[in-house]
């Protein structure tokens, strides 16, 4: 069987309704390599006729899908994997760039040390505001939970691996249907359709996750390195970093990275400790400060 999972209800398909193994791998043979859909993605010079809400974008796509306009899903599809892109990079350039901001002098606060620290949370609050005023992601409706849950899941990649298929592009069709397993090895249905891109000739070409950022050269490796271990930092049971992670270390030699590659950027390290120390603070004051009201709470109504 052949998924299509039709938004309509209609189920999976026959792969031989869909298109002959043949003529399929002649459409291998000359579609080319599959290359990411991010290939004229650039956060800093983002298409403004691109710009829209991402929620938006995508709904239309799966309007599309659900009608059978398989190439304007794909188009779609393709706009609002750029669309979530730009937020999640958009994100990540304000919290980078307020998590560097230099501290209070510290004996403004000699009297009350606990203030510094308050006090560098509303700096970070006021930088994080001022930053996304100024880009264009933040501008736009922001998506619902659902959808941005889409994303992270990559689910969208279920429905654009078949509508790369429905428009013949092979190629891009496996580079999808593998980056959807990444997240999701075991769904059987997506696995008998890999199954059956790798009876096809050269398939193990376009075998790509097409959410893995790549860095178009190789001294670009001691940016990744950190970049693997940073996210690590913070999320540290994310799969397909670990996988990075190893991958960087198997190669470490040939591309000539040392131990200290493998640590996070500093002024994340700094951020990490910062927010963790808060979290500290606040467990302290749930579990004593919080008591402690309760119970002059409970004397208060006794001295009525």
């Amino acid at each position: 069987m052949w998924e299509s999972r039709d938004r309509s209800g209609a189920g999976a398909r026959s792969l031989a309704a869909a298109r002959g193994l043949a003529g399929l791998s002649v459409l291998l043979l000359c579609c080319g390599p599959g290359r990411a859909q991010y290939e004229r993605y650039s956060f800093r010079s983002f298409p403004r006729d691109e710009l829209m809400p991402l929620e938006s974008a995508y709904r239309f796509a799966l309007d599309q899908y659900t009608a059978e306009k398989w190439q304007e899903s794909v188009d779609y599809l393709e706009m609002s994997l750029r669309l979530h892109r730009l937020l999640r990079d958009s994100e990540a350039f304000c919290n980078l760039n307020c998590s560097t901001l230099p501290p209070q002098p510290a004996r403004r606060f000699a009297a009350f040390p606990e203030l510094q620290l308050f006090s560098s949370i509303l700096q970070r609050a006021r930088c994080l505001r001022r930053c996304k005023q100024g880009l264009p992601a933040f501008r736009q409706a922001q998506a619902s939970r659902q959808v941005l849950h889409d994303f992270e899941t990559r689910e969208v990649y279920r429905y654009l691996q078949f509508a790369y298929f429905k428009v013949q592009n092979v190629p891009k069709a496996i580079s999808a249907a593998h980056t959807f397993l990444q997240r999701h090895p075991d769904d059987a249905m997506m696995q008998q359709n890999m199954a059956y891109y790798k009876s096809l000739p050269d398939s193990d070409e376009f075998m790509n996750d097409l959410e893995m950022k790549h860095y178009e050269a190789i001294d670009n490796m001691k940016n990744a390195a950190p970049c693997v271990v940073t996210y690590l930092l913070f999320d540290p049971e994310d799969s397909v970093m670990k996988q990075n992670l190893v991958y960087y270390q198997y190669h470490k030699e040939k591309w000539g990275l040392t131990e200290e590659d493998f640590l996070p950027r500093p002024e994340a390290l700094r951020y990490y400790n910062q927010t963790t120390f808060q979290l500290q603070m606040y467990e302290f004051a749930k579990q004593h400060l919080q008591a402690d009201d309760e119970v002059s709470n409970q004397n208060h109504c006794k001295n009525f």
